[in-house]
């Protein structure tokens, strides 16, 4: 018997059924098929179409596969790219923070040595005219809250 069954060639070709007639709608195959009793029987003719038909797409799927691993594979090495560059502008960020400190740092050093400076050249008549031009805070009575409160004072 030279003609199968659409389950019975499914079954040697180890796919689905349901695939093997998605073949034969795409090769416009369904209207020329034979019906033995209930069942569809394909021709000789028909089952190579089917199998070369079979065999392009696995080739196709393969060559598909291959790429979307490729893309994969770039998508992969992008993205560790992406996490090194993250880990150079966090540790740059970090540097420039720490200069930013040890400039700051140095410019109060600089002040502090320029107000030594100031005070070491003053002569003892300037230091005593400025303590004298200083006022003397007025010492403020400690007045609780309720203080406030009363009229009398």
């Amino acid at each position: 018997m030279a003609d199968k069954t659409i389950k019975e060639l499914a079954d040697e070709l180890g796919i689905s059924k349901s695939y093997v007639d998605k073949i034969i709608r795409t090769l416009k195959l369904n209207t020329k098929l034979n019906k033995v009793g209930n069942k569809y029987v394909i021709s000789k003719k028909q089952e190579n179409l089917i199998k070369s038909k079979l065999s392009t797409d696995k080739t196709t799927t393969k060559s598909h596969t291959n790429s979307t691993t490729n893309s994969h594979t770039e998508v992969d090495f992008l993205r560790e790219q992406l996490r090194v560059k993250n880990e150079e502008m966090n540790t740059m960020q970090r540097l420039l923070d720490q200069q930013q400190q040890l400039t700051l740092q140095s410019n109060k050093r600089i002040e502090q040595l320029e107000a030594q400076l100031q005070i070491g050249s003053e002569t003892p008549e300037e230091k005593q005219s400025s303590a004298e031009e200083q006022p003397v805070p007025d010492p403020v009575p400690d007045k609780k809250w309720w203080h406030f409160l009363r009229r009398d004072s």
